[in-house]
């Protein structure tokens, strides 16, 4: 009898000893699991995040609806910096035309042939009056400035009111060639203007000064 006691206690204990060992056999498996899960629904999320609903009120954008958005961001930047640019730079020429005397040589006029020796009116057209003038001839090929006493025109010059002109009369030492009048400084102010390439001739050899002084007259205007 008691052998039979014995023997249904034994097999109590292997029973609840089997049952233990599966429940923590069981436990360490979902830990097991829960651990390998963790760093995948980890990285899962990062790449593709998880939408709200009207309960957490979070509404992430679409993959494609946020690259469209970038997109378009970058266009109106883009188009804003344009824009801006534009604006600035037409600002920038409305200032400069409003203080710009805005000069424009009328001197020489078509076909006319300047000769040494001559006085000539150089003229222009400006939307400011002029009461002073730096200016120089300039050799077009070479593109120096001929000195004030070989080209006969000075430095600075006072332009009286009533003319708006500058008479020049050229030297005699300048040498035939192309030339042209460069304009440095309007009534104290820092410019810069050009004529026309113009010819500076010799006079014709062999003629009197009535010839010559007619020569200058005509080709005057």
């Amino acid at each position: 009898m008691k052998s039979w006691k014995r023997i249904t206690l034994v097999i109590f204990v292997l029973i609840g000893g089997t049952m233990s060992f599966g429940y923590w056999s069981i436990n360490q498996f979902d830990i097991a699991l829960d651990n390998i899960s963790a760093p995948y629904f980890a990285n899962t999320h990062s790449v593709y995040p998880v939408r709200g609903n009207a309960s957490n009120g979070v509404y992430p954008p679409k993959d494609g609806l946020a690259s469209v958005s970038i997109e378009t961001s970058g266009k109106l930047t883009t188009s804003t910096g344009s824009e801006l640019a534009s604006a600035s730079q037409e600002v920038s020429e409305e200032l400069a035309t409003s203080t710009d005397p805005g000069l424009f040589f009328t001197f020489p006029k078509k076909d006319t042939k300047v000769y040494i020796g001559c006085t000539y009116p150089i003229s222009w057209q400006s939307t400011t009056m002029i009461s002073s003038l730096e200016a120089a001839l300039i050799d077009a090929g070479a593109r120096e400035a001929v000195e004030p006493k070989t080209s006969g025109l000075a430095k600075e010059n006072t332009i009286e009111k009533e003319s708006q002109n500058l008479n020049w009369k050229v030297g005699f030492s300048v040498w035939p060639g192309a030339y042209y009048i460069k304009v440095s400084k309007i009534n104290g102010v820092e410019a810069e203007f050009r004529s026309g390439v113009f010819g500076i001739n010799k006079m014709p050899e062999g003629i009197d000064e009535e010839e010559k002084i007619n020569i200058c007259r005509e080709s005057s205007g």
